[in-house]
């Protein structure tokens, strides 16, 4: 019995749920965007969030709240959880 469980864990033709360890992921298939894509997709989902919130304020949904101007998406600006902000 002790080598039918043995043999179940070295099971070599199997694919393996994690890669070896040297393994090298495979070469990408796309170029990564360059900073002038990367610019244009930031403000094509900033007008797209404005978009949506002006929408969410016109329609009086609840969710509107979130839509201020204190999100700090747009200002730049990241705040830690629950924390001051620091000067």
């Amino acid at each position: 019995m002790g080598a039918v469980l043995i043999a179940g864990c070295s099971s070599s033709s199997a694919p393996s749920l994690f890669p070896a360890v040297l393994d090298k992921p495979p070469a990408r298939e796309d170029t990564p965007m360059s900073p002038e894509q990367v610019k244009a997709a930031m403000d094509n989902l900033a007008a797209e969030r404005q978009r949506l919130c002006a929408e969410a304020v016109a329609n009086g949904s609840p969710n509107a709240a979130n839509c201020g101007t204190g999100n700090g998406a747009s200002a730049g600006a990241t705040q830690t959880a629950g924390g001051a902000a620091k000067p």
